[in-house]
């Protein structure tokens, strides 16, 4: 069980078995960079020499973060001992391991991508609807809001829903326009929500850990729905679009 993690980054290095700078700057102002710039940095297709020194800087983030991931990295010693003497300390406390596999908080709502957490698409399907402004819809069940929070997956009813990632069930009700509803929680404030599930096919229950792929329950129209299909809310406080924060994450829509 984790009860805690120390986090820091060097910034670059110099020649080998030394470090020319340690990292000064706060983490909470890497955490207000956009995601966008994230997966800049990270993108593992840029081999520019520019790039170069923030890759290093993310390796060496993980070997302390992370330990599981650095067995066969070779990485000096003495950047590890750099970044702990100099690095702001953020300790984690969880009451189990699947609330740090969302990686670490930010204040702004967005999310580092962490390494180590598996992300998992939700369900097979072309997406239907997608995030944002969009025309009501009326069924017997109801009406629909003008802005759509979520993406919709559109998938046979009855095929299975995967968690999308490690974490703690919230709830598994019905929602009313939302229909049969799974919430998860993921630590650091994040939350994926899934909704227009088939009545009666909840295989996991509130207060219930769940990993990346756990089958959760399976695809309905319940709730205002005007056919077969998943809708999937991310929210971190408040709803975000998921298209951006899934893809940078690895999960191809």
């Amino acid at each position: 069980m984790v009860t805690g993690i120390r986090c820091g980054f060097v910034t670059r290095f110099g020649p080998p078995g030394t470090v020319s700078r340690a990292h000064s700057d706060s983490i909470s102002d890497e955490a207000h960079a956009s995601p966008i710039s994230r997966r800049t940095v990270s993108d593992p297709g840029q081999h520019s020499r520019r790039q170069r020194p923030r890759m290093v800087r993310s390796l060496v983030a993980l070997c302390i973060a992370v330990p599981s991931l650095v067995t066969g990295l070779s990485i000096p010693a003495n950047a590890v001992d750099a970044v702990q003497a100099s690095a702001p300390t953020v300790v984690v406390t969880a009451t189990d391991d699947s609330q740090l596999n969302a990686g670490p908080e930010s204040s702004g709502g967005n999310y580092m991508h962490s390494a180590d957490a598996a992300w998992v698409r939700p369900v097979a399907g072309k997406i239907t609807s997608w995030y944002g402004p969009r025309p009501v819809i009326c069924t017997a069940g109801g009406c629909s809001s003008t802005f759509h929070d979520g993406i919709d997956f559109g998938s046979a009813c009855g095929t299975s829903i995967k968690a999308i990632s490690p974490g703690r069930v919230v709830e598994a009700r019905n929602a009313g326009a939302f229909g049969e509803r799974v919430t998860i929680d993921h630590g650091s404030g994040l939350e994926s929500v899934y909704g227009h599930m088939q009545t009666g096919s909840f295989t996991v229950k509130a207060g219930q850990l769940v990993q990346a792929g756990t089958i959760i329950g399976k695809v309905g129209m319940t709730g205002v729905a005007t056919g077969c299909h998943l809708d999937l809310k991310i929210r971190t406080g408040a709803y975000t679009d998921p298209t951006p924060f899934l893809t940078f994450r690895g999960i191809s829509l």
